[in-house]
């Protein structure tokens, strides 16, 4: 039979110089996580700019819109344009930054959507109140 050859590891691993008992086999980490000693990095220090504000009126418009869709109320709905058209000037004329024009935006689209839907319901009940009427008046005595 023939001898089996061994493997001696990878190619030009016997160059390698193998650790010594004193010295650890990987080095041992840098102990400052951000940046070298008497290295400067201009980032390190700058700040970040200002976050833009939401405009207050933009999202009390979007709150109230959104309740008055779920619970029908009209003032609430009045109260949603109303604070929607007050928040999107107020985004316009702001000198700094304000967030919210969606907000604004959506608070006068659900005021008017229930606003719509109020006026919709008390048109049906008005027609059922004069369908009832009529039925009640074509039965005989």
């Amino acid at each position: 039979m023939a001898s089996e050859p061994t493997f001696s590891g990878a190619p030009g691993a016997s160059s390698m110089p193998s650790p010594t008992p004193d010295a650890p086999a990987y080095p041992e980490p840098y102990p400052y996580p951000y940046a070298a000693p008497g290295y400067y990095y201009p980032w390190m220090y700058a700040y970040a700019p200002a976050a833009p504000r939401l405009g207050t009126w933009a999202l009390v418009s979007m709150i109230c819109g959104a309740v008055s869709i779920a619970t029908l109320q009209s003032v609430l709905a009045i109260l949603a344009v109303i604070f929607g058209f007050i928040g999107l000037n107020e985004i316009k004329k702001s000198q700094e930054t304000v967030e919210g024009r969606g907000f604004a935006i959506a608070g006068i689209v659900t005021g008017f959507i229930s606003i719509g839907l109020t006026i919709l319901l008390i048109g049906l009940y008005i027609l059922y109140i004069v369908f009832i009427i009529s039925a009640l008046s074509t039965l005989p005595d």
